[in-house]
This record gives structure tokens, sequence and C-alpha cells, in this order.
């Protein structure tokens, strides 16, 4: 049931993300495959229009160290494997989208709260007039990542890399802002709901994971009788 929640958050994010929050809204075919139909008024652009890359050299002795993964972008855990490449590493801000571009990280990106450092192998990206949260969710949906990785080049699938000179002429969705701003608040709404219920049942499991180890440890040190247990007897 929790991976059939887990699975309910993806597809439900993905959805919003390309067709809106109006059911009864007209659509019309995007023309880019990875997209589909999307709202009548929704235009749709290159990523080069709405985002600008950011280039600049850091060290990461005056900015913090972050990490790329799939849960987002976090400080970097002391415990991390770190390169000797420190002084050479790319500038994030907060608001900055970071993605690692190569295959092996594949869904490895998101929206930074934090002001820092990554390591150059990871493309960092500057909203332009773009709520950068409603790209946020757009940008680590299934159908975006496997279209991101199909624009790379590489020898093998683990040496795979996407180049922001090919990321940059991706097309993506582009509803008016104030509906990015709709949807974002629409996803963090039914995202908290649903993390909400997964926590429950996560507790629920917890519980009965505890109840049986404990059930079990009563029996073998003879605290219950077994013959109670199968008399329906145990209270």
């Amino acid at each position: 049931e929790r991976e059939l929640l887990e699975s309910l958050k993806q597809s439900e994010v993905a959805n919003i993300v390309t067709k809106g929050l109006n059911p009864n809204v007209p659509m019309k075919d995007s023309g880019i495959p990875w997209i589909g139909m999307i709202p009548e008024h929704w235009e749709v652009k290159k990523i080069r229009h709405c985002f600008k890359e950011r280039r600049e050299k850091v060290s990461d002795k005056d900015f913090e160290p972050l990490s790329v993964s799939k849960i987002g972008i976090t400080p970097q855990l002391d415990t991390a494997v770190k390169t000797d490449n420190g002084d050479n590493r790319k500038k994030v801000c907060k608001g900055d989208f970071v993605v690692n571009s190569r295959s092996d990280r594949k869904g490895s990106c998101g929206l930074s709260i934090y002001n820092g450092s990554v390591s150059l192998i990871n493309i960092v990206l500057v909203p332009i007039k773009v709520e950068g949260w409603y790209y946020h969710y757009l940008f680590r949906s299934n159908n975006y990542i496997e279209e991101f990785y199909r624009q790379g080049r590489g020898i093998v699938a683990d040496l795979w890399t996407t180049r922001y000179s090919e990321m940059k002429n991706i097309y993506i969705p582009v509803p008016p802002l104030s509906e990015q701003q709709a949807i974002v608040s629409y996803i963090e709404d039914k995202l908290q709901k649903i993390d909400s219920y997964i926590a429950d049942l996560q507790a629920e499991i917890d519980y009965l994971k505890e109840f049986k180890q404990r059930l079990i440890s009563d029996v073998v040190t003879g605290q219950i009788c077994v013959a109670e247990l199968q008399k329906g007897e145990l209270k």
C-alpha cells in the first residue's frame, strides 16, 4: 500500500504539471511527444528561454558543498566521498535548479534552498521569470527525466551524459505564471496529505512488526502458551 501511495504521488504530479488543474479546459497537442496534450492557452518553449546557465566557479572553502541526489539538493554529509577538486566547483544560489548530467545519477536533481557549490558534473540553472518550484516538479517527473537523458550521448549507459548545450533545446510546457504558482500550491497541499497517509501507514506497520517480535519472544520464553494461541484465548 505504501508503494501504491508513492506511485500515486508520482502520477498525480506528472499529470498536473502537464495538464493543469482544470479538467474542463480546452486542450491542444503540444507537438512534443514527451509532453502530449496541454491546455490550449499554455505555451511551449525551449529551456533556454526560461532559464540561464550559472557557470561561476567557486571553492568549497567559501561555498558550502551540496549533494545532488534523488531526494533533491542537500548539504553534503561529512561522510560523503569528496574529490580533490574542491577549488573548482560550480556556484549554486537559493532558487537555482541543479541536475546531475550523468545517467548513473538519473533523477538526481532539484531546486536548491541553499547557497553553496556542486561538482562540475552538475548543470546549474537560474529561472527567468518563471516559478522555479513548478519546474522543480516538472523536471523531477519521470517523462521529463527520460527525455533529458534521451538528449544525451556517451559510449555506454554508465558513461552517458546530457550537457547543457543539449538540455537547453528541450521543449517544456509554459503555463501563465499565476497558474504555475497555483499548480505549486496544489501539489504541495496534495503531497502533504499523501505523506501524512504514508506516515500513518508506516507507524501502523512499525507497530505490527513490534507486536510480532514481542509475540514471538513471549512464545519462545514460555510467557504465552501456544495452545492458548490456537484456541484464540490470547487477549
